[in-house]
C-alpha cells in the first residue's frame, strides 16, 4: 500500500491528539445531567416547560452532511423538547476528534459512520452504537467537470475505467469515511493506491472551494455537499459507493455514546432515539416539515434540491440495526485496510451495537 494510503491509524492517532481541541470546542457545562428525562414536558412543539429544567446533552457531528445534522434536524422539529431533553449540536474538526470528545465525556452522543466506529473499536475504545440512521453507503465520488472532459470520463462507463481514469489526480479528503471509500474504490478496480494523491482538506466550504479552482480534481462526500458542486456546474457525480459490493446493504450512519453512558442514563438515550427516530420519518417521507427542517441547516441550498436529495438515502426511521448490514460493513472495513488482519470487532448484538433503547 502506497505511503499516502498509510493513514487511518494516523488519522486516529491525530484524533487522540486533538482531544484538547474538541474539550475547548464544547463546554463541560453541557455534559448530561445524570437525572431522569423530565416528565413534565409537553406533547407539541411549543412547551411552556423550562429548557433548564430539562436534562441536557450535546450531540456531536464530524462534517455537516444530511445524516449527521439529524441532531439539528430533530430540534428543528421540537422532537427532543417533546420526549423531555434538551439537546445541543456541535461541529467538531473530523470523526477522530468526535469519537474522541465521546470517550473524555465532553460529549455524550455523536452520528458518525460505521467506518469511524469499527476503526475506534479495532483500537479499543469503548463505543457503543444506540441506532442506526441510514442503510447504505451514501457518498458519491463528485470529479472536476475539467478533468472528467480532458480525460473522456463519463458515468456511463465500467467502474474500473472511471477509476482508472483519475491516476494523476489529486483527492481531496476530510475524513475516515471518504478515505475508505476512495480505497474500496481503488481495491475494487485493481487501480493503485499510489496513483492518486491525497490531500487532506478541514472542511466542506474548503474542499468544495479546491474543487473549482482546480487544486484537487475529485472528492468524495454525501448530499447535499456532493450536490452544491453538480449544480454550481463545476463538477459531476462520476461514481457512488452503491456501485460497490457490500455497500449497498452496509449499515452507515449511526447514533453513538459510550457504553458507560448508556448503563447510567438509560433513559435519557431512550428520549434521543426516540426522538431522530421521528425525525427520521419525516425525512423518510419527504414532508414539507422535513424538507423545511433539513434546509435550515443548508438555507444556501434551494428546498428542491434538499427534497431530491432525501430521496437518495435510505433511512432507517425505526433506527433498529440488523447482523447482516453490520457484516457488510466490517467486510467492507476489511477489504480496504480500515481494520488491519489481526484486528478484531465485536459486531455480534451487544458488542459494539444494540437494539435495546429502541422503541
Amino acid at each position: 500500500m502506497g505511503a499516502n494510503k498509510v493513514r487511518e491509524n494516523r488519522t486516529f492517532g491525530r484524533g487522540r491528539l486533538a482531544l484538547l481541541g474538541a474539550i475547548a470546542a464544547v463546554s463541560l457545562a453541557s455534559c448530561g445531567s445524570s437525572s431522569a428525562v423530565s416528565s413534565t414536558s409537553t406533547t407539541t412543539a411549543a412547551t411552556t416547560t423550562s429548557s433548564a429544567a430539562l436534562p441536557t446533552v450535546t450531540i456531536a457531528k464530524p462534517i455537516d452532511v444530511e445524516e449527521t445534522v439529524l441532531g439539528d434536524v430533530t430540534n428543528q422539529l421540537g422532537y427532543f423538547k417533546q420526549a423531555g431533553v434538551n439537546v445541543k449540536s456541535v461541529l467538531l474538526g473530523g470523526s477522530s476528534v468526535v469519537n474522541a470528545a465521546l470517550q473524555h465525556g465532553s460529549v455524550q452522543f455523536a452520528i458518525v459512520s460505521a467506518s469511524s466506529v469499527l476503526l475506534a473499536a479495532a483500537h479499543g475504545v469503548p463505543l457503543l452504537v444506540v441506532g442506526g440512521i441510514n442503510i447504505g453507503d451514501t457518498v458519491q465520488l463528485v470529479v472536476s467537470n475539467s478533468w472528467t472532459k480532458a480525460h473522456g470520463l463519463s458515468p456511463n462507463q465500467p467502474l474500473a475505467t472511471r477509476i482508472r481514469g483519475l491516476a494523476g489526480s489529486i483527492d481531496g479528503t476530510i475524513s475516515s469515511t471518504d478515505k475508505s471509500a476512495m480505497t474500496d474504490f481503488e481495491n475494487q478496480t485493481g487501480v493503485s493506491p499510489s496513483s492518486i494523491t491525497e490531500e487532506s482538506i478541514t472542511s466542506v466550504s474548503a474542499l468544495l472551494s479546491a474543487l473549482q479552482r482546480g487544486q484537487i480534481q475529485e472528492f468524495i462526500a454525501s448530499p447535499p455537499n456532493s450536490s452544491v458542486a453538480v449544480a454550481g456546474g463545476f463538477g459531476s457525480v462520476l461514481a457512488t459507493a452503491t456501485e460497490l459490493p457490500n455497500a449497498g446493504g452496509e449499515i452507515f450512519d449511526l447514533l453513538v455514546t459510550t457504553k458507560s453512558y448508556a448503563e447510567a442514563h438509560s433513559a435519557i438515550v431512550t428520549a434521543v432515539t426516540s426522538a431522530i427516530s421521528k425525525a427520521l420519518g419525516q425525512l423518510n417521507e419527504k414532508t414539507p416539515a422535513g424538507v423545511s427542517a433539513m434546509n435550515a441547516s443548508f438555507p444556501k441550498l434551494s428546498a428542491s434540491v434538499i427534497k431530491d436529495s432525501l430521496g437518495g438515502i435510505k433511512w432507517t426511521p425505526s433506527m433498529k440495526m440488523t447482523q447482516q448490514s453490520w457484516n457488510d460493513a466490517l467486510t467492507l472495513a476489511q477489504k480496504s485496510g480500515l481494520i488491519k488482519p489481526g484486528e478484531t470487532v465485536n459486531v455480534q448484538p451487544g458488542g459494539i451495537w444494540t437494539n435495546q433503547y429502541l422503541g
